[in-house]
């Protein structure tokens, strides 16, 4: 089959030749891909620093495309069918996977990744509990767009933000910005996003912040309590992870706020422990999703409520394997997420 091939760090092209991932039990579903994101995650990879996606790899979990083959006992879509997916599953078995947060299931398979053939590939195969479809008014390339949107809904959803909630987003790349169109859907009453390139505080603007601030020039701790009577964000959701964004994050919650850590951090990232116990701050951590997340976003995307289009700024063809993610790593011009297109 197709596909966008990792061989080793620092050298990935497109092969005709890759194995194809067939049905392994009566539950499994068969997708033809049609649409994939780059992840930050492959870019990790394709510098050989990812944990689990190690080269060599096809991998990819951001994508929708069509049902083309499906196990005896797969009841829930039929060839012909446009989905997406989530690409994870846990053992089913443990205590989390039985209270339905598989998404923390320490045996959780994850696609793209330890085996697992991802969506750089031309076909994917997934257990069908994976599988969710794609309502007509949902393009492909919106499609593909569902998982790291999910993971902003996925945050938002757990805490409750609602009309009456003042929101601030630290980092608005990809992850950043669907927690902006996110929370967007349910009205807060103020909705602040942070950054330090200004495009991408444009696109947070666009999506649905009332307010963006460069921390590279402005005083975001005294913009944000000026436009909050002096009293702070009620959640700031932290998209970007290092010791100055933690720090920015416990200064702008309000006292008994939250903070929502949902980037990838290093080990070594400095808590702000004296104003996490001064201000009573939460501080809760969101990893990854759920079905239920998924379907959130699905229904605002079907609504017209959510227009996530303007997170693809730049698509390729899959025959460009090489040249987008080399694109996607040295970001000659600013790019919140990469197409690639079979």
């Amino acid at each position: 089959m197709r596909a966008g091939f990792i061989e080793k760090p620092m050298k990935a092209y497109f092969i005709n030749d890759a194995p194809e991932p067939q049905l392994e039990r009566d539950t499994d579903v068969k997708i033809q891909v049609r649409a994939t994101g780059i992840c930050g995650s492959e870019v990790h990879a394709y510098h050989g620093k990812h944990p689990w996606r190690v080269p060599p790899v096809v991998s990819g979990h951001e994508f929708s495309g069509v049902v083309v083959e499906t196990g005896s006992a797969v009841t829930t879509c039929r060839p012909g069918d446009r989905v997406t997916a989530e690409p994870q599953y846990g053992c089913g078995h443990c205590y989390l996977c039985q209270s339905g947060r598989y998404n923390l299931c320490p045996e959780k398979k994850i696609l793209g990744a330890s085996g697992w053939s991802g969506s750089f590939g031309e076909y994917v195969v997934l257990p069908q509990q994976c599988i969710v479809p794609l309502p007509d008014a949902v393009s492909f390339a919106e499609g593909a767009l569902i998982e790291p949107l999910a993971v902003g809904m996925h945050a938002v959803r757990a805490h409750h933000v609602q009309e009456t909630t003042k929101v601030a987003v630290i980092g608005c790349g990809t992850i950043g910005l669907g927690v902006v169109l996110s929370a967007a859907c349910f009205h807060p009453a103020a909705l602040f996003g942070i950054d330090v390139i200004d495009f991408n505080l444009e696109k947070a603007r666009s999506m649905g912040a009332v307010a963006a601030f460069n921390s590279t020039r402005d005083d975001v701790v005294k913009e944000i309590m000026e436009r909050t009577d002096g009293k702070g964000v009620d959640i700031t959701f932290l998209a970007f992870g290092n010791d100055a964004c933690v720090r920015q994050a416990a200064e702008i919650t309000r006292p008994g706020g939250t903070i929502s850590e949902i980037a990838i951090m290093g080990k070594d990232i400095k808590a702000s422990f004296d104003l996490i116990q001064v201000k009573e701050l939460h501080v809760d951590g969101s990893n990854m999703y759920v079905r239920s997340d998924y379907e959130a976003v699905l229904a605002e995307i079907a609504a017209g409520n959510m227009k996530p289009s303007g997170f693809i700024t730049k698509r390729f063809p899959i025959t460009q394997f090489g040249e987008a993610l080399e694109f996607t790593d040295k970001r000659p011009e600013p790019v919140v997420k990469t197409l690639l297109e079979f």
